[in-house]
């Protein structure tokens, strides 16, 4: 399997994402959109590798900037790495890629789809025999090595239903997303900030369970330090203290644990392969 994520000025995510997407396939792919070069230094220092891409982001066109480097054999799933899509759905689009499809086409709701050619059709239903390519944003895809070879032979013009017949093909629309689309700072980020950021959006458990296992076992640790260093009677109170030690001392170690814990079965699930 590979993935590939189309980018365009995406410094501040794409590490993240490649590293993300290193638990799910053996090749990362980046298509670097107009020629970012911080984006894709990004990309190549954390595993993945980089084609340059200027033209035209429709399903054919990269497709076609992908059949000289796909392996025989290979599955190959493109997603439009955007504020659309989180690091969070990477296992749901995985997950989908798996259905048996040549070609599957996930394409953005009618109404995020800022080409002129569908303005003047919003009720328009997307399906493979009244959208063309040009008509319609993908989110993410899936393709075959058959089903990629087959839509790099189309055009932009081209529907979907124009595919050989022998092509397994399958065409959906996302739902709008809930809320107003997400802000994202434009400053730059250390690649330390990059990974923290990946692992708060994937609610990682050693965010969740690791840091407040950390802030609790160091004051249980503080509070019995003073306790022992208390040269006056130990009364009421300081046992109370102790307890009180105890305690944060006994849940920083469980939250530990469990993030440990946590982290070693997520690795061993995201590896385990595919079963019908």
């Amino acid at each position: 399997m590979r993935i590939v994520l189309v980018v365009r000025a995406q410094a501040l995510r794409i590490a993240s994402a490649v590293v993300r997407a290193k638990d799910f396939a053996k090749r990362v792919t980046v298509i670097n959109l107009d020629g970012d070069q911080e984006t894709a230094e990004l990309a190549k220092a954390s595993g993945a590798e980089v084609i340059e891409h200027k033209g035209s982001t429709d399903a054919p066109s990269i497709a076609k900037a992908l059949t000289d480097s796909i392996v025989e054999s290979e599955r190959t799933i493109i997603i439009s790495l955007d504020e659309n899509w989180k690091l969070s759905d990477m296992a749901r689009t995985v997950g989908l890629s798996r259905q048996g499809h040549d070609v599957f086409l996930a394409f953005k709701h009618r109404k995020m789809n800022l080409k002129a050619s569908t303005e003047n059709r919003p009720d328009a239903p997307i399906d493979s025999d009244t959208y063309t390519y040009k008509d319609a944003d993908i989110q993410f895809a899936y393709c075959s090595q058959e089903g990629l070879m087959a839509v790099a032979e189309q055009s932009v013009d081209s529907f979907p239903a124009e595919l050989n017949s022998a092509i397994d093909l399958r065409i959906v629309e996302l739902d709008l997303p809930a809320g107003p689309p997400p802000r994202e700072s434009l400053a730059s980020a250390s690649r330390f900030a990059q990974f923290f950021y990946w692992m708060l959006e994937s609610k990682h458990p050693l965010i969740l369970f690791g840091v407040p296992g950390v802030v609790f076992f160091l004051l249980g640790f503080e509070m019995a330090t003073e306790l022992i260093n208390f040269q006056g009677p130990h009364d009421s109170v300081s046992l109370g203290v102790a307890l009180a030690a105890f305690a944060a001392t006994l849940v920083g170690v469980f939250s530990l644990t469990t993030s440990l814990i946590l982290y070693v079965l997520g690795k061993q699930v995201n590896r385990m392969p595919n079963r019908p």
